[in-house]
């Protein structure tokens, strides 16, 4: 029963992470994806943010055996974050999207799915995945609902899908509003763990230059179109929020010395080459015979070979850094982080430079590649000395992977 459970939490789960993103990619022409894509970078950066100083700070410190803060003391961050984020939000997005009523619907949603993504990891780890299904439901039928409504209604797909993603956010965040806000905010959060928050928060801000820096620098080197066919390879990343998200939680309490296993290690090379297989196949040929109506997709689908092993790298690139946030040394972490963001920056835009977009999709995907041996032998270096943070006993309801 709980295989069950966990397997109807990661659907579910990540497609409520995850369905925003795909449904972009889907419908959205490609000078409105790289419009949207420019503003969502604000989102990826306030989620950045989010794991770090909060809630992988209070994983970090729970695995430790100690106590991060109360409940309203984990949403009251979470609140500030949200909300710094979505004012972000509408001043970048007013004059990107070219209308304050769409940037501020954006604002309200990138805020919400902050919150509920939040206190959705906070819930996953203390009450077992079964408290979290009722806010992923909704948040997957609210958008689906709103969504459909407005298009039947022949509103734009952009408008469309921003205040459907508004709704369907606010309803499911909702869902986590009980004892919530009543504890000392982000002041209190971080006097609390300030060393914890400092060191992860430093190694986000480094992955963020690469990460939502680097976009920023290609996009006037491409152009519009270019810059939504280089940007839109990430949103391939989407099979992996739906393998991990939902279960990121119980990933970042699983010890080093298990992780070291063959049936572990096995099976995430299994895992990652399966993945490349898929997603090579999936756009050379699926995607030209089902999937043509897709004008972002059709336009990767010229670009297989590197989507493909961009995926797979992808996935590993995402379990061993959130191990690696739990388990390796602070210094070593910052050091790591620091040399895949001289690459993360580097090889896409020499690639823009050289070779459009076909050059800097490559330079993304080689400094995908770099960042799973930067964390490898992080890791490595890490399981040959002490644990820095060896996981806690899982609590009650509280599913651990096998």
């Amino acid at each position: 029963m709980n295989r069950l459970v966990l397997a109807l939490s990661a659907v579910t789960g990540g497609l409520s992470a995850a369905l925003v993103p795909v449904l972009a990619v889907l419908l959205l022409p490609v000078d409105d994806y790289g419009t949207f894509a420019l503003v969502f970078l604000v989102f990826a950066e306030g989620w950045s943010i989010l794991l770090s100083a909060v809630a992988d700070t209070w994983a970090r410190v729970r695995a430790a055996g100690s106590s991060a803060g109360s409940w309203a003391d984990y949403t009251g961050a979470l609140a500030a974050v949200g909300a710094v984020a979505g004012v972000v939000t509408l001043a970048v997005g007013w004059p990107v999207l070219g209308s304050g009523g769409l940037a501020a619907t954006m604002a309200v949603a990138v805020t919400a799915t902050l919150y509920r993504q939040g206190a959705r990891y906070h819930h996953a780890v203390e009450h077992g995945v079964r408290a979290v299904l009722p806010s992923d439901a909704v948040a997957v039928v609210v958008l689906v609902a709103v969504l459909a409504a407005l298009l039947l209604a022949d509103r734009s797909l952009l408008t469309s899908l921003l205040v459907a993603w508004a709704v369907s956010a606010v309803a499911a965040a909702a869902l986590f509003t009980r004892g919530a806000l009543r504890g000392g905010g982000p002041v209190g959060w971080y006097r609390r763990n300030r060393r914890t928050v400092r060191v992860l928060l430093g190694e986000s801000l480094l992955m963020d230059a690469g990460a939502t820096g680097t976009p920023v620098l290609v996009a006037p080197v491409l152009g519009l179109y270019d810059f939504g066919v280089y940007r839109s390879v990430s949103s391939l990343s989407v099979p992996i929020q739906l393998l991990i998200d939902p279960v990121r939680p119980l990933i970042s309490q699983v010890s080093l010395r298990r992780l070291a296993t063959a049936r572990v290690a096995g099976g995430l090379l299994a895992v990652a080459t399966a993945l490349t297989v898929v997603g090579y196949l999936a756009l050379e040929f699926v995607v030209p015979a089902v999937l043509s109506f897709s004008p972002v997709l059709s336009a990767l689908s010229d670009f297989a070979v590197p989507c493909g092993l961009f995926i797979g790298l992808q996935f590993l690139t995402y379990v061993l850094g959130i191990l690696a946030r739990m388990r390796v040394a602070h210094r070593r972490l910052l050091v790591g982080r620091a040399v895949h963001t001289v690459f993360a920056i580097a090889l896409p835009l020499l690639g823009a430079v050289l070779g459009s977009a076909s050059g800097a999709i490559w330079g993304f995907v080689v400094s995908t590649g770099m960042t799973v041996v930067i964390w490898t032998a992080l890791l490595v270096g890490a399981a040959r000395g002490p644990d820095p943070a060896p996981a806690a006993p899982p609590q009650a309801g509280t599913l651990v992977p096998e």
